[in-house]
């Protein structure tokens, strides 16, 4: 005879009624049923439909605001607008989850290395002529920033583009999100160089050398993507993909990704000062 063991004590919390009434606004917002802009009915129509409090409708409004999708105004003419969802809350989010548990950049860019190869060979398989006029004009602005601080930023536009124009939101939702954690990270070290080259000021040669070496360095980058692009012309996924395997193995380890550690809370200010 078979001895049923008893499950162990689960505590199960019932839901408050202000997360339920949030739960259902969240879900009007997120089909599209009341749209991004538009206001929520005033606050007694909305007590009215719900049939809970004002404290309890007041405590849903403020969950929806603390997770980005309603802005709310208070006072006589104030009101709750819709706002969200967005990408950038959501990277915002996973990157204090990452910053919370340590981790290093090299994580996030293993985790890119891994989505964008892929995402490299559905565009070249896509062989539309759209799509290389989008990517050669960010390949002209990796042009123009070349041997400038700004030049990591165009370079992580061009790679942005190229997952976007993929055609899968899925691989562009996640590497949004990794984008906006790397470049926040891309920034602190692009401030943290521009200090370490004010300080050396009068060292010329110093200076010389590590210029030399950035210009050599982003030349490069701009060749491989210039290759590319030739063979998202040529519709060579198999080629695509392996390059863009090959060039994240090749570029990661110029960038010490070791030694920074996902921030997304820091106040950074303008990248440009």
């Amino acid at each position: 005879m078979t001895v049923r063991q008893p499950l162990a004590k689960q505590l199960v919390r019932p839901k408050k009624r202000s997360e339920v009434v949030a739960g259902h606004l969240r879900l009007a917002i997120v089909n599209g049923e009341i749209g991004k802009g538009e206001m929520l009915p005033v606050e007694r129509d909305l007590i009215e439909s719900f049939g809970v409090s004002r404290a309890t409708m007041r405590e849903a409004m403020r969950i929806l605001e603390t997770e980005g999708l309603l802005e709310v105004k208070r006072g006589a003419r104030g009101g709750a607008r819709v706002v969200g969802p967005t990408l950038a809350l959501a990277a915002h989010a996973v990157g204090m989850v990452l910053q919370a548990e340590g981790t290093k950049l090299d994580d996030v860019q293993a985790a890119r290395q891994i989505i964008e190869p892929p995402a490299a060979r559905m565009v070249a398989e896509r062989r539309s002529p759209e799509v290389l006029e989008v990517l050669n004009a960010a390949l002209e602005a990796e042009r123009e920033a070349a041997g400038t601080p700004e030049f990591p930023f165009a370079s992580m536009r061009f790679h942005e583009i190229l997952v976007q124009l993929s055609g899968n939101r899925t691989l562009s939702t996640f590497l949004f999100v990794l984008h906006e954690i790397h470049e926040g990270v891309a920034t602190a070290m692009s401030h943290k160089a521009m200090h370490a080259d004010f300080r050396q000021r009068g060292k010329a040669s110093g200076r010389s050398n590590k210029q030399a070496a950035r210009v050599k360095l982003h030349a490069r980058i701009i060749s491989i993507h210039e290759e590319l692009l030739e063979l998202i012309e040529a519709g060579d996924g198999d080629g695509a993909e392996a390059l863009w395997r090959d060039y994240w193995r090749w570029i990661i380890p110029f960038t010490h990704p070791e030694k920074a550690i996902v921030d997304v809370l820091r106040n950074l200010g303008d990248r440009n000062d």
